[in-house]
């Protein structure tokens, strides 16, 4: 399973034992399966129950994939951009930075993946304050048979995660776990990172694994760590590796596949999220985080998918409302937790906007129930969206 959503589901089930208030340690057999449930509806209890069916039902497969060298890919799978979609120069980098910023701008890029998991067909990017995660997976099936697709929950048989911190913040708090009462522990809770092993590239490096994952990180700069985690392949150490050696940094502005849309009132930026399928964008998403009182992390996130729900809305039964003429739905959940979603987005057959609030202030500031599936409503694809190139910076 994928441990950002780990941590996610551990704080589901706390607050659903505390008679349901308000991304955890599971069985080692959980997986990727999750990772679409939690993103997206981890606010609602219904939820819980379906990751838990989920994961119960699908193993994570320790499958022997090599890794392929890459030809200098870009998250969709074709080479990488020289120039950034806005038409100015791409600027590149022969290696990561030589001071831990104090916190990364989570407007800019600040590298790609160029060794990948042959098969890694579902990748994402994900910008933060803190932590910037770049992530492959090798999808799978969700049930024996079926069909490998993009959906609201995936499976994986193998993943890579390269997690690259600002200046003096974990990158391993996601392999840090404490069972919690009744379950098991994936692995036990452990000081990384474990013991020294060959540098990298110059780096004093180190190795630890447990849980089914082994972590090999080193620090980039004086308090700055970079990790890479794999689950799921053999040679773990030797994945690793490939993959430490296959990146490619940059910076370049993070663009979308939207027009912009304002802050909501009193939020700011926290960071943005690209996930692609198969070489095609799967959903981007913008993180946002209330600027004053106290902050769930991601207090809203508004974005596009494209094939993640059936366009037509037609995947919206339980909680649909209609919107300005348009298929919608108002998922929602205790302490401002809400998925609010319009399908029918113009320009765009298999396209659902999305606003999803994850705390009372966020709620409120997007306008609660009605302001959110306003705004969901009015966003709008940029002309060619399913061309990078020609995105949009936020």
């Amino acid at each position: 399973m994928i441990h950002d959503d780990e941590t996610q589901v551990r704080e589901m089930l706390t607050r659903a034992a505390d008679d349901l208030p308000d991304g955890g340690d599971g069985p080692q057999t959980w997986v990727a399966a999750g990772e679409r449930a939690v993103r997206r509806r981890r606010r609602l209890v219904t939820a819980v129950s379906a990751v838990v069916t989920v994961c119960a039902l699908v193993g994570v497969a320790v499958a022997v994939v090599g890794v392929r060298p890459g030809t200098v890919p870009g998250d969709d799978g074709g080479p990488a951009p020289t120039v950034s979609p806005t038409g100015s120069p791409t600027v590149g980098r022969t290696g990561p930075p030589t001071v831990a910023p104090e916190r990364f701008d989570p407007t800019r890029r600040l590298l790609r993946l160029g060794s990948l998991p042959a098969g890694a067909g579902h990748q994402s990017y994900q910008s933060d304050l803190s932590v910037i995660t770049v992530r492959a997976n090798v999808p799978e099936a969700l049930s024996p048979g079926g069909p490998v697709e993009a959906g609201p929950m995936m499976a994986s048989s193998g993943s890579v995660v390269v997690r690259v911190g600002a200046r003096g913040k974990d990158v391993f708090g996601q392999y840090r776990r404490e069972p919690m009462p009744g379950m098991p522990s994936a692995s036990p809770s452990v000081a990384l990172p474990g013991p020294p092993v060959t540098p990298v590239e110059g780096h004093p490096a180190h190795l630890w694994a447990g849980g089914g994952d082994t972590v090999l990180s080193w620090q980039y700069a004086p308090d700055g760590w970079i990790s890479v985690g794999v689950i799921g392949f053999g040679r773990p150490e030797m994945v690793a590796r490939q993959v430490a050696a296959g990146l490619l940094w940059e910076d370049q502005p993070i663009t979308v596949p939207y027009a912009p849309v304002a802050d909501p009132p009193g939020s700011m930026l926290r960071g943005v999220e690209i996930r692609t399928f198969r070489g095609r964008w799967l959903d981007v998403t913008a993180h946002y985080v209330m600027k004053t009182g106290k902050s769930t992390g991601r207090d809203i996130l508004i974005g596009v998918s494209d094939g993640v729900f059936a366009g037509d809305g037609s995947d919206f039964v339980r909680f649909r409302v209609m919107v300005g003429g348009r298929v919608g739905s108002a998922d929602e959940g205790p302490k401002g937790f809400g998925a609010y979603r319009v399908a029918q987005v113009p320009g765009c057959a298999g396209c659902v906007a999305e606003v999803d609030t994850e705390s009372v202030a966020g709620n409120a500031a997007v306008g609660g129930r009605a302001g959110a599936l306003d705004l969901a409503a009015s966003i709008r694809l940029v002309d060619g969206s399913d061309d990078p190139t020609r995105w949009r910076p936020l």
